[in-house]
C-alpha cells in the first residue's frame, strides 16, 4: 500500500519537472499551493490549491502537489501556527510592573462566576494565537517556498530529468 503512494507521489514529481511551465510558474503553484494548508480547511485544501493557482496563472499539478503535502504535515502546521501565535502575542502584550505595595493593599476578591467565565476568554485567546500564526506562516512560507523553489528548478531541473532518463534507459536494457 505504501509502495504504491511512494509510486505516485514519484510519478507527479517527474511529471511537474518535464512540464514545459517556467520555472515561475511551477514555483508559484508549488507556494500558492501549500498557502491553504496552514488553516483548518480539512480536505478543501486539495480544492482551493487548484484554483488559487488559476486565479495567479501558476502551475496547477504543483499546487495540488503542494496541498497533498500540506495535507500529510497538517499536526506539525497546526501546532506550529499556535507556538508562532503565542511568541507574537507574547512580545505584543507589555506587563505591568510588579509593586509589592500594589499586591499588599489590593483586596481580596470575592468568590463569583467571573472568575471561572474568564477561562472562557483564554479559550479565545488561544484561537487568537493560532489565527495570527496561521497568518504569519502562510504569508513566510509562501514567499520562502517560491523563492526557495525558483533557485532549485533553475540550477537543478535539468541534470534530475537527465538522471531519470539514464535510470530508465539502464532498466530498459537490463529487461531485454
Amino acid at each position: 500500500m505504501l509502495y504504491k503512494y511512494i509510486r505516485r507521489l514519484k510519478y507527479y514529481i517527474i511529471r511537474t519537472l518535464r512540464m514545459q511551465n517556467s520555472d515561475h510558474r511551477i514555483a508559484l503553484g508549488f507556494a500558492v499551493g501549500f498557502f491553504p494548508c496552514w488553516y483548518p480547511t480539512f480536505g478543501i485544501d486539495l480544492l482551493l490549491a487548484p484554483l488559487l493557482a488559476r486565479m495567479v496563472r501558476a502551475s496547477v499539478p504543483s499546487a495540488f502537489l503542494a496541498a497533498s503535502a500540506g495535507t500529510v504535515l497538517w499536526p506539525i502546521l497546526f501546532y506550529t501556527n499556535y507556538r508562532i501565535g503565542v511568541f507574537v502575542h507574547l512580545f505584543t502584550t507589555f506587563p505591568k510592573t510588579f509593586e509589592i505595595e500594589d499586591a499588599l493593599s489590593a483586596p481580596v476578591p470575592e468568590t463569583d462566576y467571573r472568575i471561572e467565565t474568564n477561562h472562557f476568554g483564554r479559550l479565545g485567546d488561544m484561537g487568537v494565537n493560532f489565527f495570527v500564526g496561521a497568518l504569519i506562516n502562510s504569508i513566510l512560507s509562501t514567499l520562502i517556498l517560491y523563492i526557495l523553489l525558483r533557485i532549485l528548478l533553475f540550477v537543478y531541473r535539468r541534470p534530475m530529468l537527465h538522471k531519470i532518463k539514464e535510470s530508465i534507459r539502464r532498466r530498459k536494457s537490463k529487461s531485454k
